[in-house]
């Protein structure tokens, strides 16, 4: 059902997300699969029960309540196989080892959180931010939402990745104030290499969203020694500026703060650890994408 959407959180009083204040509602899933991705817990296909085992007591009280009759909630596949996200091992821990990581959530619910915050909106010029994840990849809940923004007349914008169908999104990027979209990497082959997909529909998808009259800001995870070669940097700011108007780049450098996500949801074997470029080469970059003519910004 379209009411319905999977929301990994609702983050209140945010700044980093677009001006002023504002409320970013992460939505679950994404077709991507970056290799330095901060967000699993995003992941569509897997169970978001997380724990945590530094708090663990090991007290066996959630096997002993658990109706599903799991055995031993470290075991993924126990999880996988049989976890419905009843939340009773939730509710009956003690050390707070165990949490759900994403929520079941109705339209409804989610305008009357957002709501909540409406005065913060007014008074900074804030909004609403669509993040994830990949927002689109629940289109028909992100639609909803947005249409009930938009008649409320609240400020919106949006994180992509940028790959999704352009002909069914369409009319949700026609509404929204301000697009902030990912260029992982320019080749082809090491966009695929890294995040599972080719990067030719987010490209088309970004030369569609530059011919809107929109605040477009494009993002940059800066990796060390994965995209932050001159060639690459050079490449993706003489792509902005040819096909977005006022042509914005914002540079991200890599973090690990998404390293005890992947711990607790059991997905080890997918932690990828990379260099965070230096403030040296932050500075390089930056002064290498003004020379070509683009806007350097700074939400963080």
């Amino acid at each position: 059902m379209k009411n319905i959407g999977k929301v990994v959180r609702i983050q209140p009083f945010s700044v980093n997300d677009g001006d002023g204040i504002r409320t970013t509602i992460f939505l679950e899933g994404c077709k991507l699969k970056c290799k330095w991705c901060s967000n699993p817990d995003s992941w569509s296909g897997i169970v978001k029960l997380g724990v945590s085992k530094d708090k663990c007591k090991n007290c066996k009280k959630c096997i002993e309540l658990c109706p599903q009759n799991i055995k031993d909630l470290f075991d993924r596949k126990e999880i996988n196989s049989k976890c419905n996200l009843c939340g009773e091992c939730v509710k009956n821990c003690t050390s707070n080892a165990i949490c759900i990581m994403t929520n079941t959530m109705s339209i409804e619910e989610v305008v009357k959180r957002v709501e909540k915050d409406l005065i913060f909106f007014f008074e900074s010029n804030g909004g609403v931010t669509f993040s994830g994840g990949e927002p689109t990849y629940q289109k028909g809940f992100l639609r909803e939402l947005v249409n009930i923004f938009y008649d409320k007349g609240i400020d919106m914008a949006i994180e992509t990745c940028g790959y999704f169908d352009w002909e069914k999104c369409k009319d949700i990027f026609e509404k929204v104030d301000h697009v902030f979209v990912d260029i992982k990497v320019m080749d082809e082959n090491k966009h695929k290499r890294y995040t599972g997909v080719s990067n030719k529909i987010i490209l088309e998808n970004i030369k569609n969203i530059g011919k809107m009259n929109k605040s477009i800001v494009v993002r940059i995870p800066i990796i060390s020694g994965i995209n932050d070669d001159i060639e690459n940097i050079k490449s993706t700011a003489n792509f902005v500026k040819t096909n977005i108007k006022i042509p914005q780049i914002e540079l991200l450098p890599y973090h690990k703060y998404g390293i005890d996500k992947y711990k607790m949801l059991g997905l080890d074997d997918y932690i990828y650890e990379y260099e965070a470029p230096s403030k040296v080469r932050i500075v390089e970059l930056t002064n290498l994408i003004k020379s070509i003519g683009v806007k350097i910004v700074d939400y963080k």
